[in-house]
């Protein structure tokens, strides 16, 4: 068997990197052709190959985007015909990581075994949700598993870029406040007392801005053994507190509340809630079925309260829309399109438009947000570097003001 490296691109045309042992470079080219990849290039490959590639799976653990990446391959290899373990074989000879690969593996092997697609993907909850397992069950029943795949790996495109844009709206922000941090620090710490303790020698009386710089420093360097074990303590308590019961409501109230971060949080769950309620009806699972599991993504305890009483209404009959409008959590345009979805019979269609509407205001209300806080931040920056720059300045010119006389 030789060795090679290969570049290929899936249906999606997404490029894949790799390297496969073979009799010869036609017969590699045949078995990537039957994967439904176009091949690129194809070299031999070296040993060295073959541990950059082991290393960098070694390294890496199974991460988002592999799931939905294999969610969307798998809803094309069924669609093409292929039975369920061929197709599951496919994506597991092609599977780079080590674990995911496993994790692939052991679902075709209980497939084969007689099992339901919907409980083999069961055993790895850290990977498939109650969602995911949920519309892999009615795609099965309903005999439209490639469809449902498809709807899932769109999901899961739309959860990640949500999620990439607001790590990038806050990225930056947070590397200014530690940049901050760390300047202020090493200039209370380090360099500051330098100075001062010459300001001192020299009997001149201080200006007052000097001596709260000098104060300040002098309580960091002689009591930051502690402010951190205050600091540690304090955070522990806090985190044993929002364990609570009392503790996880009054935290999570406090999140809805705050201003601008409290709205965009809100916007993030809204987005998420009607999307997979949507999706879920759309699937063919009944809308109890899907609040109870809609309810199960939610994070925030007093969303999830107020969607368990909207689901309680259900099963008693009550009005959906009337419902969503008692909870006191959903802005008015929400009610309007579930009452509008529920009178036409269309209220998968509405919930859809929902989740598009509050993306669009999510990605809106990022780009403000991160245009907003970066020149404030530099602006809270320039203040203390400032601050400390005046303080340390000022009886430099006193000194040589007494020099001078």
């Amino acid at each position: 068997m030789n060795a090679f490296k290969y570049v290929v691109q899936d249906t999606y045309g997404k490029t894949i990197k790799g390297v496969a042992r073979a009799e010869d470079r036609s017969g590699l080219i045949e078995v990537l052709r039957e994967r439904k990849y176009r091949v690129l290039s194809i070299e031999p490959a070296t040993q060295l190959d073959f541990l950059f590639f082991q290393l960098q799976d070694i390294l890496s653990g199974v991460r988002r985007e592999n799931v939905i990446y294999f969610t969307r391959q798998l809803s094309t290899l069924v669609r093409s015909g292929l039975p369920l373990p061929k197709a599951l074989e496919s994506l597991a000879w092609q599977e780079r990581n080590p674990k995911f690969k496993a994790i692939i593996e052991t679902i075709k092997n209980d497939i084969e075994k007689g099992r339901s697609f919907k409980d083999a993907i069961s055993k790895f909850p850290h990977l498939f949700s109650n969602l995911y397992t949920g519309m892999i069950e009615s795609g099965e029943a309903a005999g439209i598993l490639d469809d449902v795949l498809e709807r899932l790996a769109q999901i899961g495109m739309q959860e990640l870029d949500i999620r990439t844009k607001v790590q990038s709206a806050f990225t930056y922000p947070i590397i200014l406040l530690c940049v901050a941090f760390f300047v202020v620090g090493f200039l209370l710490i380090g360099a500051v007392p330098k100075f001062l303790d010459i300001f001192r020698a020299s009997n001149s009386e201080l200006p007052f801005i000097t001596m709260i710089l000098l104060n300040t420093s002098t309580f960091f360097r002689q009591f930051w053994f502690l402010i951190i074990v205050l600091t540690v303590t304090g955070i522990v308590l806090l985190n044993g507190f929002y364990r609570t019961e009392k503790g996880r409501t009054f935290f999570d109230g406090v999140i809805l509340r705050i201003p601008v971060f409290g709205e965009l949080y809100t916007k993030i769950v809204i987005a998420r809630f009607t999307r997979t309620v949507s999706a879920l009806t759309k699937s063919g699972i009944p809308i109890l079925r899907a609040l109870d599991i809609s309810k199960s993504i939610l994070n925030n305890v007093i969303m999830k309260a107020a969607v368990e009483q909207i689901r309680i209404g259900v099963s008693q009959g009550k009005d959906l829309a009337e419902l969503f409008q008692k909870a006191e959590i959903f802005p008015p345009m929400v009610v309007q399109m579930v009452s509008v979805g529920e009178n036409t019979g269309k209220l998968d269609e509405m919930l859809g438009e929902v989740a598009k509407f509050y993306e669009t205001e999510l990605e809106y209300t990022l780009r403000n947000l991160s245009s907003s806080l970066e020149p404030l931040l530099l602006l809270f920056m320039g203040f203390v570097v400032g601050f400390i720059a005046l303080a340390v300045l000022m009886p430099v010119f006193n000194l040589v003001k007494v020099f001078k006389q």
